[in-house]
């Protein structure tokens, strides 16, 4: 009798033992069961230059956080890649992001490339020149900005213009993987090969007077990108201002539409940025509203 009420006593011991062990392991796994998402990751609002290192170097760029942005919920974060002879704050000044990404409630950035440039294929230089690393260097921001605030992996985005707008490009041949989707404005595909790991949807926005970027580089990243994601034959026209026509493929793998938009009687600028400030077409707005309507999944 002894022994077997021993034996009874050490089963209801041992089983006590593993549903404590299991509610401390629930206990612990919390977040990932109905916790808060944005635990531990509780930066401030405000306007900050950051420093870090990337590829043996030390590299900076402009992080602007709005107070709508710390709803305490993931909010997307885009960020800006400026043009040649530019900076981070210079080209969140020009293109009016801030702004936008107050009345919105997401978080943007913008880096600062080397020597003012981004080495995005076959441009530009010094970065080009000097082999730098400006994929990892993009990282290495998302990552900085995802360990101090509530980032949603699904709706990171990439925008810039001119050289930036070639870095775009080369994102969406090498990290597709981090972006939702991408939108390159005034560039150009500078890259070859390009070989995405996945189709992404991105929207291509060209100037029809630019003297820098010809604009028969938009329909030629454009039709690149038509094969990249496997896109149908299918076009949809449309114009979103007086000033600007867009071309539309909305058959594509994995939900990638990939669009081509003319702006008419702009140069080397950003439409409707602080250039041009009367224009009808504002590729501010028009690149969130495409961020917007392409969540990642």
């Amino acid at each position: 009798m002894l022994g077997r009420w021993v034996a009874v006593h050490m089963a209801r011991s041992s089983a006590f033992l593993v549903l404590a062990m299991l509610a401390l392991i629930a206990t612990a796994c919390g977040d990932k069961t109905g916790g808060d998402p944005c635990a531990g990751r509780a930066g401030a609002a405000g306007t900050r230059e950051i420093s870090l290192e990337s590829g043996g170097i030390g590299r900076s760029f402009t992080l602007i956080v709005p107070q709508s942005a710390l709803g305490g919920h993931p909010v997307p974060l885009v960020l800006v890649f400026h043009g040649v002879i530019s900076n981070g704050q210079m080209i969140e000044a020009v293109t009016g992001f801030p702004d936008k990404a107050a009345e919105e409630g997401f978080i943007t950035a913008a880096g600062d490339g080397v020597g003012q440039s981004w080495n995005a294929g076959v441009c530009c230089n010094p970065a080009e020149q000097q082999g730098i690393d400006d994929v990892g260097f993009t990282r290495a921001m998302v990552a900085a900005i995802e360990a101090e605030y509530c980032v949603d992996p699904a709706r990171v985005y990439a925008t810039g213009f001119s050289n930036g707008s070639a870095m775009v490009f080369r994102l969406a041949c090498e990290a597709s993987d981090l972006f939702a989707a991408f939108a390159p404005v005034g560039g150009s595909l500078a890259l070859f090969p390009c070989t995405p790991e996945q189709p992404r949807p991105i929207d291509i926005i060209n100037n029809v007077s630019d003297p820098i970027v010809p604009f028969a580089l938009g329909p030629f990243s454009f039709d690149q990108f038509l094969r990249l994601n496997s896109c149908s034959d299918t076009r949809v026209s449309s114009q979103p201002a007086s000033n600007a026509s867009c071309q539309t493929a909305p058959d594509c793998a994995a939900g990638a539409t990939t669009s081509l938009c003319a702006v008419e009687g702009l140069g080397h600028d950003w439409p409707g940025g602080s250039k041009d400030p009367d224009g009808a077409f504002n590729a501010t707005d028009a690149v969130w509203d495409f961020f917007k309507a392409h969540p990642g999944g």
